[in-house]
């Protein structure tokens, strides 16, 4: 049976396998095959990996087919505060021939765990999820899927991040380095968060 559950650092080598299959930062984190190769991608993104399990604020799920292997993994990224995190990435193994909604760029393993995630800090009282997308390529975030919890939150851009930039350093929460391509920071707002949720339910 497939299952989710929490990464360690002792499945670093399996994250890495995935990564290994990307050959970009959009082809990774937009699931696009297309995409053009970006120099040095794998090795900045297992660097990345690494940083992000030494941060106490950072958590990782994984989902795992019938078969026990790793498909997909998602980092969730807290805030100093109890209302934000950051979805900092999703990346599912696009050899693995999951199934998926005709035409969608994420598999529906990928989909399940982002939401699994969503509502694993949804119970925990988190109201703002932010994310970083893609200039133009905003159809292929996993916020985009028909079945992403995210759809039913308030879509909101944030800031427009040139390509080669850093992000302001209000948002090195949301995210920290320069991309090479245009990019723009969003915020999801929770429309019934957890408080108001039980509130109306009294």
């Amino acid at each position: 049976m497939p299952k989710i559950r929490f990464l360690t650092p002792a499945d670093f080598g399996d994250m890495c396998d995935i990564i290994d299959k990307h050959s970009s930062g959009m082809g990774a984190w937009c699931n696009d095959p297309e995409a053009p190769t970006k120099q040095n991608f794998r090795q900045l993104a297992k660097d990345h990996v690494d940083l992000c399990f030494e941060h106490a604020m950072s958590s990782f799920w994984g989902y795992f087919d019938g078969s026990g292997k790793l498909v997909s993994w998602v980092n969730f990224t807290r805030w100093a505060d109890n209302d934000n995190i950051t979805i900092r990435s999703v990346i599912e193994d696009p050899e693995a021939a999951l199934p998926r909604q005709d035409g969608a760029a994420w598999s529906d393993a990928a989909v399940d765990l982002v939401n699994w995630g969503i509502g694993f800090f949804w119970t925990d009282g988190i109201s703002t999820f932010w994310s970083r997308l893609f200039a133009g390529r905003e159809d292929r975030h996993i916020s985009a899927h028909p079945n992403c919890m995210l759809t039913q939150y308030a879509r909101e851009k944030v800031v427009d991040i040139p390509g080669g930039q850093r992000p302001p350093q209000e948002y090195q929460r949301v995210t920290w380095s320069s991309f090479d391509d245009a990019t723009a920071i969003y915020r999801f707002n929770d429309p019934l968060p957890m408080a108001a949720y039980l509130q109306s339910a009294r």
